[in-house]
């Protein structure tokens, strides 16, 4: 509807051809909702909270408009799609939306002008919605109005009459068919753009630009993201916020470990020791998250009369997490973090010199994401082929670590390399990496599991069978530990294809 369009412009127009019947008004209340990373909007729909008349509803509708709107009643905000009362629009979401919580984008409130056109026997030919509407962010500061919108509703056998007053509107007033969603309209009078969060690197580097600039340019969106997190895992809002933010402190840890020559040894070491800290102090709470977020799978494994006995475990574990998570928003919190950040933005932000005594500062990014990444290729592949049956736990671990800084110098320089084939070796890399991770996660959680037992029964939180419960989920994670560590050589042996080293080599090889 064009500006400054009155209602009673619109009623004159259509009293001169129908009969129209004021009703009484209505507001509408919507609050559209997405995990952070936009889990919805990616699937192409929209979720929305409405409410009207003191009925609440949750709406999940396509953006295009493509199928009919999927509805169920809701008692309070949503959190997790999985907390959900059982209904379409959970069934539609739960999968999509995962272990993220669903978060509000944005509030519109529609004050709706309703009247009705009648024939001579007082019969309701269409029904005319006249909204004015006003955004409000996340926040609640409001955004400003947005266009106002004429809906008409008819029933199927009177859709002629709605044709009729479509062309009539469009022909006398100028209004036009609506385009964009009421979503996307809000978002955009709030200053927000959907998607504008993802954890992927999606930094295009130029092969020829200077190592020091290109290192700075994913330095700073890896920073970017280390922020975009910061407040939900200070929070604990889901337990991605934490995840994310410890992938971008690690892939962080990886640029400063691989720009040796690029920028000053004592400022690489200094931002290291720092970096580190900054991965201990969040890593007792994602260990608890993953536990946690694994209990049911635990639980599932057991015989059906032990499963009831872990559930004091589940409470232990929900305690120290809670504990945990107060000491990580501390350290969120602490002007050490602060000086942290503060330091780091400084860094990144400062103008690159011109001439600088490092020797690879200068260097073009591509030659040096291929040196680096032929060397940690090399490196995965000699520890690989060290690892014997009998080989100690540290050397698998170490072999682990090896992987993890090939995949992310892998990730990082991406944007260097055929795109195919990049992702076709990254995927491969993936691969080992979730076994050598299987192998190592399975003993970590075993051993835990053997403390906490300890712990529990020195403050009587666990009884005999709980207890019981506890050595038995022990024995079954050490017997799937082992079984993965026997298959090793055979994943190992897969990743080792010549095909797949061929397809190093072409990549990587000197230039």
């Amino acid at each position: 509807m064009p500006d400054g369009t009155p209602f009673q412009q619109v009623s004159d127009l259509l009293t001169g051809f129908y009969r129209p019947i004021l009703a009484p008004s209505e507001t509408t209340t919507r609050v559209f909702y997405d995990t952070f990373d936009w889990a919805i909007f990616h699937d192409g729909g929209a979720l929305e909270c409405r409410t009207q008349r003191s009925t609440r509803r949750l709406i999940r509708s396509d953006l295009d408009g493509a199928s009919p709107s999927l509805s169920q009643t809701l008692a309070g905000d949503p959190g997790f799609a999985s907390d959900l009362p059982l209904g379409p629009v959970r069934e539609r979401i739960l999968e999509i939306c995962g272990i993220r919580r669903l978060l509000p984008l944005v509030e519109v409130e529609s004050h709706i002008t309703v009247f009705r056109l009648v024939n001579d026997d007082a019969e309701t030919l269409l029904r005319v919605e006249i909204e004015a509407l006003s955004a409000r962010n996340a926040g609640g500061a409001v955004c400003g109005p947005l266009a106002s919108r004429i809906r008409l509703v008819a029933e199927h056998y009177h859709e002629q009459i709605a044709q009729e007053v479509t062309d009539l509107l469009t022909e006398r007033l100028g209004l036009e068919a609506v385009e964009t969603p009421i979503l996307l309209e809000a978002l955009s009078a709030c200053g927000r753009s959907p998607g504008d969060y993802s954890s992927k690197i999606e930094d295009r580097l130029d092969p020829d630009q200077r190592s020091d600039a290109a290192l700075k340019t994913l330095l700073r969106s890896l920073f970017t993201t280390l922020i975009a997190n910061l407040d939900g895992a200070r929070e604990h809002l889901d337990s991605e916020f934490l995840h994310d933010l410890r992938v971008a402190t690690r892939r962080t840890r990886s640029v400063l470990g691989q720009a040796k020559g690029v920028f000053p040894a004592d400022l690489l070491e200094a931002y290291k020791v720092r970096f580190a800290w900054l991965q201990q102090v969040t890593g007792p709470v994602r260990d608890l998250d993953v536990y946690l977020l694994d209990f049911d799978r635990y639980r599932e494994a057991l015989p059906v009369r032990l499963r009831p006995s872990l559930d004091p475990v589940h409470a232990f574990l929900s305690a120290r997490l809670s504990e945990e998570q107060g000491r990580l928003s501390v350290a969120l919190s602490s002007p050490a973090f602060a000086d942290l950040m503060r330091e780091w933005r400084v860094f990144l932000e400062a103008p690159i010199a011109e001439h600088l005594a490092e020797p690879n500062a200068l260097r073009p990014i591509k030659a040096l994401a291929d040196e680096r990444i032929r060397r940690m290729a090399k490196r995965v592949r000699r520890e690989g082929l060290a690892i014997r049956p009998d080989s100690p736990a540290t050397e698998l671990h170490e072999l682990r670590k090896s992987c993890k800084k090939l995949r992310y110098l892998m990730e990082l320089f991406q944007s260097l390399y055929p795109r195919g084939k990049m992702t076709r070796l990254i995927k491969l890399l993936k691969t080992l990496l979730d076994h050598l991770g299987l192998i190592q996660d399975l003993a970590v959680q075993a051993e835990h599991l053997l403390d906490w037992a300890k712990q529990m029964q020195a403050e009587a939180r666990a009884d005999t069978e709980t207890l019981l419960a506890m050595g038995a989920l022990v024995g079954q994670l050490l017997g799937r530990q082992e079984q993965a560590r026997e298959a090793f050589a055979e994943v190992f042996d897969r990743y080792l294809h010549d095909d797949h080293q061929a397809l190093f080599r072409a990549l990587f090889e000197r230039g």
